[in-house]
């Protein structure tokens, strides 16, 4: 079988060798946000003749999914799936694939595979600058959040990016975030999740946010850079009492981001009320994901 271990905090930049950063958007280059959330969704790597082979686990032996190789002999590697598959009993599957990822295992196999869109697991990205600045008719709604929450707030309200002296707010945000919606933060992955990115915040180049009102924070947002073109927003929460506050969480801290062409805000999970807020930003790219199992 495939020796697949625990991604690895120190292995960072040895993993995003293996990929082409060049134009590189979706979450699957994001191996910050893969060490995060590896304990969370089991995910494991294993190298094979110059090409790195992630997979999703059930439990420590059975796979849930793999994911497209990449790096150098991704034919044997997936060739090595499918041994590795056998081996364990299973079926191939290999999951999460972007279209370019689907395009190249049909170029290398074709006929082979028969694929199945992954509508829950599409990332949602942005033109920064339409974020930032909210321009044009599409964008109506959002201006009028935004105008109601500072009409109401007015001078009680602040902004302030994350640093070391302010991260336990961003914290708070999560707890009170759980106690709002009767959730028990010890047994919510993200709040595990999001508690490693803050013991790791400078270490891994995280950078977020916070949102005061009468200098209680009402709302954080959280995220790394995927490449030199796309930021990706990994967390984001806020109070409801609050009216407007995640449309102003959002666009405050987009303008910290200019820098970046995009923003990937990441998939909806199916969940409905999730796919339409994140359609109600109009992404300029809704990233598509597949699945592919053989045919014979």
């Amino acid at each position: 079988m495939l020796d697949f271990q625990p991604v690895k905090k120190e292995l960072i930049d040895t993993y995003k060798s293996y990929y082409d950063y060049s134009g590189a958007l979706g979450c699957e280059f994001n191996f910050v946000s893969a060490y995060l959330w590896n304990e969370e969704y089991l995910l494991r790597i294993a190298f094979y003749d110059g090409a790195l082979i992630k997979a999703y686990f059930r439990d420590e032996q059975r796979v849930w999914g793999y994911c497209m190789p990449s790096g150098g002999n991704v034919r044997g590697a997936v060739e090595a799936i499918f041994r590795d598959a056998a081996e364990r009993g299973q079926q191939v599957r290999i999951a999460y694939m972007s279209r370019r990822e689907r395009d190249t295992l049909e170029a290398l196999f074709p006929g082979r595979f028969a694929y199945t869109e992954e509508p829950e697991n599409r990332d949602y990205i942005y033109i920064a600058h339409d974020l930032a600045a909210l321009p044009g008719k599409k964008f109506h709604a959002k201006r009028n959040h935004i105008s109601k929450f500072y009409r109401t707030y007015a001078d009680d309200a602040r902004f302030s990016t994350l640093d070391r002296d302010n991260l336990q707010d961003a914290a708070k945000v999560m707890a009170l975030w759980c106690d709002e919606n009767g959730v028990k933060p010890e047994t919510l992955g993200e709040y595990k999740v999001f508690a490693k990115a803050c013991a790791c915040f400078e270490e891994l180049d995280m950078h977020g946010a916070v949102l005061y009102v009468h200098e209680q924070p009402v709302a954080m947002t959280m995220g790394c850079e995927i490449s030199e073109k796309c930021f990706d927003v990994m967390f984001e929460k806020a109070l409801r009492a609050y009216d407007g506050v995640y449309a102003v969480i959002n666009n405050e801290f987009s303008k910290t981001l200019t820098k970046y062409p995009y923003i990937n805000r990441e998939e909806d999970m199916g969940l409905e009320g999730l796919r339409k807020a994140k359609l109600s930003y109009n992404p300029a790219i809704v990233y598509e994901r597949f699945s592919a199992v053989p045919v014979c």
